[in-house]
């Protein structure tokens, strides 16, 4: 056979498995993974999908979890949800996140409900980009760690309580709330995360003790507070060492809701105020939407 002829043959078969089509996504509607699983490519979510305890999800970079539309009890809040009560892995990478996303044709926050730690055995969050939820991530009972990723446009983008945590190296934007925490003895180290152009920055509900310690963070651009204490914070709360826009601490006082404005609740510190933003090594830049 000529050498040419040979050339023609292995170009139109790389043609061939260049074109080769994507795998169907996985749907799952109310599933339960009571063992081991790998997830790549897209998954599609509806309802409550369980890792029970005992079993290990692993979810690979560049990964899409796409929650369906979904609202059984017409709440206006979607109820498809990953639910971990095992193990989760969920790395991806800087140039090859695991996107956690809504599935409807014009997505809006809370169309899903949350990514949600419950009792975990083990969770390990890294590049992943979590949106459009209730709650981009919810952590409670559980030790965990949440690093490099980015929560948009959700309701809560961070949101844990009673858990050894820590959160760095985060970019958490246009939610309702950034960070929300009822503390509940957490071990939380909270620090060089981009905490901007919420309508709250975080949102200390209850039950703080003043344990989780948040600090080298950027702080900024909030639409109505840096700082909000919940109706039942009667306690002090401390967040020292992080970047406000300013260093003014006369200026830094007015973006919190706390005793100033209700006699009931504690007081917000900002001790030891930064004079320049954080610069923050882990996350990556800023992307649209």
């Amino acid at each position: 056979m000529k050498p040419a002829k040979i050339f023609g043959i292995l170009a139109l078969l790389l043609l061939c498995a260049c074109a080769r089509p994507a795998p169907p996504p996985l749907e799952l509607t109310d599933a339960v993974i009571s063992d081991e699983a790998v997830w790549s490519g897209e998954v599609r979510i509806t309802g409550v999908t369980l890792v029970k305890k005992g079993a290990k999800l692993t979810i690979l970079p560049g990964a899409r979890i796409v929650f369906m539309p979904l609202d059984r009890d017409g709440d206006d809040i979607g109820d498809s949800e990953l639910l971990i009560e095992g193990s989760l892995i969920a790395k991806g990478t800087a140039a090859s996140p695991i996107l956690f996303t809504s599935g409807a044709a014009a997505p809006k926050p809370a169309d899903w409900k949350f990514l949600y730690l419950d009792f975990c055995q083990l969770g390990e969050i890294e590049h992943i980009i979590s949106e459009y939820a209730y709650s981009g991530i919810q952590v409670h009972f559980c030790k965990a760690s949440v690093k490099n990723s980015t929560f948009r446009h959700n309701l809560d983008g961070v949101r844990f309580s009673t858990v050894n945590i820590e959160v760095a190296g985060n970019l958490i934007h246009d939610n309702r709330h950034g960070l929300r925490y009822e503390e509940r003895r957490s071990q939380a180290h909270i620090h060089h995360n981009d905490i901007r152009d919420n309508d709250i920055g975080i949102f200390v509900v209850t039950r703080s003790d003043n344990r989780a310690l948040v600090e080298y963070n950027n702080l900024t651009g909030s639409r109505q507070y840096q700082v909000k204490m919940g109706l039942e914070q009667p306690t002090d709360v401390s967040f020292p060492r992080n970047w406000w826009g300013t260093a003014d601490p006369k200026a830094i006082e007015t973006t919190f809701f706390d005793q100033s404005y209700d006699p009931h609740l504690g007081r917000v510190a900002a001790p030891e105020p930064l004079t320049e933003p954080v610069e923050l090594p882990f996350h990556r830049p800023r992307t649209s939407p």
